[in-house]
């Protein structure tokens, strides 16, 4: 499949492929989704995944687990910023996946489930509810997500602490209390990837720090969390993500 094809044979080859075989039909069409985002064809991109989207009641699976999964990646799919992110299939697909985890809780996709709905509520909710039910649904994944998973636990703690700050825009009568919440997350996050020598995690996590602190009128401290983002950064090598850090420095003093 080539970039610039007729839609009408995308479309064809594509309803054929999932048809045959859904789950290796995922993986090329997701990849193809990638290369059309980075290409800016945002109609094709849309065109298929409406297609793919209106097909996915017929599809054949070999097990109930494996519905549930492909699910899951579609939520993902639809829950990730892009030409065709869509809140509302995300949520469809997601719901039907945790009716499956639920009861079938397997490794932890009951968890894994509810951490990438809660992050599409996140990246793609506009409303205080979305973004409150975001971050039930992240308490709920660190039921299974404790001490015991603690890399898989820092992922979520990282993720809520983005959320609680977007949710003190939206709840501006109990900012002080979300921006809190937030930057406790971001640090139990922040200590996790330490133990685990995890350091670009723990940069990306000093960094929202920085921009929850900032957001919260604690200047000093915010250029303190972006400066330790930045040298470690630098360390890594990322110097593109150095400088991003460092202009947040300059734009708070």
């Amino acid at each position: 499949m080539t970039i610039g094809e007729n839609i009408e044979d995308l479309l064809h080859r594509f309803r054929e492929a999932f048809r045959a075989d859904p789950k290796t039909a995922y993986r090329e069409w997701y990849g193809f989704q990638e290369e059309l985002t980075d290409a800016e064809d945002a109609p094709t991109a849309r065109a298929l995944a409406d297609d793919l989207w209106a097909q996915v009641p017929e599809l054949k699976f070999p097990s109930d687990l494996d519905r549930a999964r492909f699910q899951h990646n579609l939520g993902v799919f639809f829950g990730t910023e892009g030409p065709a992110a869509d809140l509302s299939r995300a949520r469809t697909a997601f719901e039907a996946a945790l009716e499956y985890f639920s009861v079938h809780d397997e490794g932890g996709w009951r968890a894994r489930t509810l951490h990438n709905f809660a992050t599409a509520l996140s990246n793609l909710g506009q409303s205080r509810a979305e973004l409150q039910e975001s971050v039930a649904l992240f308490e709920a994944a660190l039921a299974w997500r404790n001490e015991e998973r603690a890399v898989a636990r820092g992922v979520t703690r990282h993720n809520m602490g983005i959320v609680w700050r977007r949710l003190a825009k939206k709840d501006p009568a109990h900012a002080t209390e979300h921006l809190e919440a937030s930057a406790s997350s971001l640090r139990e996050a922040i200590g996790i990837r330490e133990t685990h020598g995890l350091s670009e995690g723990r940069a990306l996590s000093l960094f929202h720090l920085g921009l929850t602190l900032e957001a919260a009128g604690r200047d000093s401290d915010a250029r303190a969390s972006f400066e330790s983002a930045a040298s470690e950064l630098d360390r890594l090598g990322k110097t593109e993500s150095a400088t991003i850090s460092r202009n947040q420095i300059r734009r708070s003093e």
